[in-house]
C-alpha cells in the first residue's frame, strides 16, 4: 500500500447549485473510486472550483438575460 496520497482535482459546475455539496460529492466519489480501483487511500483531496456555467448561457442561439 502507498504512503500518505494527497491529490487535487478542478471542476466546473453549473450554477446556480449547491457548490459546497457539489464538491463534496466528487471529493466522496474520487476518493472511493481510487480505493476501489487503484488500492489508494487518499488522506486529502482539494477540490477546486475551476469554472461555473450558468444554466442561462447553455444555449448559444439564446439573447442573454439581463
Amino acid at each position: 500500500m502507498l504512503g500518505e496520497v494527497r491529490m487535487r482535482i478542478a471542476v466546473e459546475l453549473g450554477y446556480p447549485s449547491d457548490i459546497g455539496a457539489q464538491c463534496a460529492a466528487v471529493r466522496r466519489e474520487v476518493i472511493e473510486r481510487l480505493r476501489t480501483w487503484a488500492g489508494v487511500d487518499v488522506s486529502e483531496l482539494t477540490v477546486s472550483v475551476e469554472r461555473l456555467h450558468s444554466v442561462h448561457s447553455r444555449h448559444t442561439n439564446r439573447e442573454r438575460v439581463r
